[in-house]
């Protein structure tokens, strides 16, 4: 057998640093790292312009609608006016 006194310690030197981890999933760090990619502002630009089209595409059906309205009045004048029915059986034109 080995007599214990001959027995050494092996020395390993390492260096402690405590390591702080950084959780991958962080919603925060994700949104973070998000909005610094570069498509991020093509992005921005293209929501803003299809809210810009959507915006003008409202204003245009209600201009239609306002119009579609006044012939409707000015077609039930006449129906009434000339006493006949021009009107669809399903409703208003």
């Amino acid at each position: 057998m080995y007599p214990y006194e001959n027995y050494q310690i092996p020395q390993v030197q390492f260096d402690y640093t405590p390591y702080v981890q950084q959780n991958q999933y962080d919603p925060n760090r994700q949104l973070s790292q998000f909005l610094q990619l570069p498509q991020w502002q093509q992005l921005v630009g293209r929501v803003n312009q299809l809210e810009r089209q959507n915006e003008r595409q409202e204003r245009e059906i209600n201009q239609l609608q306002r119009r579609l309205q006044r012939v409707n009045q000015r077609l039930r004048a006449v129906e009434n006016r000339l006493q006949i029915s021009i009107t669809p059986f399903e409703g208003e034109y």
